[in-house]
């Protein structure tokens, strides 16, 4: 009798050690990636993370944390110290040098695409501007620390700017500036905020290059080779692209792209040795021969 009993226990500490055993096998397998980029802006760039380690076949989570004022600038220094994993971010040389880029552009460069809100009594002017000399005659709106102010700069483009992002709209209502760029994804809920003043200025755009990559801890090489591939993969069974239409392509027909000029503008702070971006997938044939011979780079 006491055998048996010692043997079943036998049997089942057994059983259990296996149970222990295969869940560990199981949690080691996981590919568990941790960001603090949560906002309701960023889904686009976190689904694209979702679809390039599902191609991966193993199992894998993504996590986000939550901490009190955690804002970019501290949340790329705990990237950077390897308490996250990662960002998706626009690409410069001071973020390639702390980070591993993964150099595939999960926008395909279409935040560089951008529309100009303006005043309705300013709408008629500003639409028929058609180059960057008509440009430089007017004043932009800008963000005090956005990460493209060193674009209009570098391009002699004159620009008024707050930190408050709610406040660039006041002032362009009271005609402190006469245009405020915006991305073709953002332009459309603004206005409609605020159409009792303001619209989108027809048949104009500006262009500059803007990759925005995956940004990945230097203490998690592995990872940033298995987004790469993911991307890869993505891309070549044409999973990338579906997904990127879906997201983008309502914001790219209510533009009516193809009825408007471009104007290009220099960005001086792409890296050297950044890859020419595809922008196939969404900007008009006309529009493509015309960034052709445009430098990524001046």
């Amino acid at each position: 009798m006491i055998f048996r009993l010692l043997l079943v226990l036998g049997l089942l500490l057994y059983s259990l050690i296996g149970i222990v055993q295969a869940k560990s096998s199981e949690d080691e397998a996981n590919l568990t990636v941790t960001h603090y980029q949560s906002q309701a802006r960023y889904q686009y760039g976190l689904k694209i993370l979702e679809l390039a380690l599902s191609k991966l076949e193993i199992p894998f989570k993504i996590q986000s944390v939550d901490y009190p004022d955690l804002n970019e600038a501290r949340g790329e220094r705990m990237v950077e110290k390897g308490e996250l994993d990662l960002e998706f971010m626009s690409t410069n040389a001071d973020r390639e040098s702390k980070l591993l880029a993964v150099k595939i552009p999960i926008y395909r460069g279409i935040l560089g695409l951008r529309l100009m809100l303006v005043s309705k009594d300013k709408q008629e002017e500003m639409q028929n501007i058609s180059s960057i000399e008509d440009l430089r005659h007017y004043v932009g709106g800008h963000g005090t620390h956005w990460g493209d102010l060193p674009v209009y700069e570098a391009n002699s483009l004159k620009v008024v700017t707050s930190a408050q992002y709610e406040t660039l709209f006041t002032l362009l209502k009271h005609n402190r500036f006469d245009y405020f760029h915006r991305g073709i994804n953002e332009v459309w809920d603004e206005v409609l905020r605020h159409s009792d003043q303001l619209v989108v200025a027809d048949k104009v755009m500006l262009f500059y290059p803007h990759p925005v990559y995956f940004f990945v801890s230097r203490k998690r090489p592995e990872l940033a080779e298995a987004i790469e591939k993911g991307l890869k993969l993505a891309i070549e069974d044409g999973s990338f692209k579906r997904l990127f239409l879906e997201e983008a392509k309502p914001f790219i027909d209510r533009a009516e792209l193809e009825s408007r000029k471009l104007i290009i503008l220099k960005n001086p702070v792409i890296p050297p040795g950044t890859p020419p971006l595809e922008t196939s997938w969404w900007l008009p044939e006309k529009f493509q021969l015309q960034l052709k011979d445009f430098p990524l780079i001046q």
